[in-house]
């Protein structure tokens, strides 16, 4: 097999007619790249004091994701005609590409108001299609203020570890009240042959747990240690926003 059929097989042919099958290899280079984009975060932005971790960077990055995950719900839903530019890893560069403008706005304040008139104006498209179903809104009513407690109070240790419950909560939601499975055939074959998605997402939660304690007290920089306490909620957040909305509706 050569260079150019690999890359179709395993790399285009998996979303050709919005298939959405992920497999090794594309799973594999699409974390590579969420680590290398923070890499690069860390090591020209923050490193260097250009950016701040700081509650503004938070909400920031919060409010982009939603109003980037809101659209493409939207698409998963066929509310909007189906785009491959909301398909990943294309929807992550225009995520980059929209965060940039926090870099030279040197009153964070207006970024975060613009993305809330972005969330604002996409709502209404959101929920007017469906009614809402009551269970999965009540969590994000429950937790939803914890997010942006911990984040307006920078407490990123305790933030780490609310993106992977705040991903458990809804993807065991997806699970047992809506059946609905993982784009992921990997995590499909561990929770499905499991049978039990409780346990999964129990041990997914204690090794971030764990990851969280080791970045607390071996990790000294504190820049680097709250780069990582980021890129571990990051990691939970991303899906699990998407499994939110997609509970609120399905």
């Amino acid at each position: 097999m050569d260079l150019g059929s690999f890359f179709y097989i395993y790399f285009i042919y998996p979303v050709v007619d919005f298939q959405y099958r992920y497999n090794i290899y594309n799973t594999t280079a699409y974390g590579l790249l969420f680590f290398i984009i923070f890499y690069i975060f860390y090591k020209f932005f923050i490193e260097k004091g250009k950016i701040k971790i700081d509650k503004d960077l938070v909400i920031s990055i919060v409010l982009l994701t939603i109003a980037f995950m809101i659209p493409r719900v939207d698409m998963d839903l066929l509310y909007i005609p189906r785009t491959y530019l909301l398909l990943t890893p294309i929807l992550e560069f225009w995520m980059i590409l929209a965060f940039l403008p926090y870099l030279f706005i040197k009153n964070k304040k207006y970024y975060i108001y613009l993305l809330i008139i972005i969330i604002l104006i996409e709502i209404p498209i959101f929920i007017l299609k469906d009614p809402i179903n009551v269970v999965p809104l009540l969590f994000l009513s429950f937790l939803m203020p914890f997010l942006f407690y911990f984040s307006n109070n920078e407490n990123f240790f305790i933030l780490s570890i609310y993106g992977e419950i705040y991903e458990s909560i809804f993807s065991i939601l997806s699970v047992f009240l809506f059946n609905l499975k993982s784009e992921h055939p990997l995590l499909n074959l561990i929770v499905y042959n499991m049978n039990n998605p409780l346990l999964f997402y129990s041990l997914k939660l204690l090794l971030t747990i764990i990851t969280a304690f080791y970045i607390r007290y071996f990790v000294k920089d504190i820049k680097l240690k709250n780069t990582l306490y980021i890129m571990l909620f990051y990691l939970g957040f991303l899906p699990g926003i998407r499994a939110s909305l997609l509970d609120l509706i399905l």
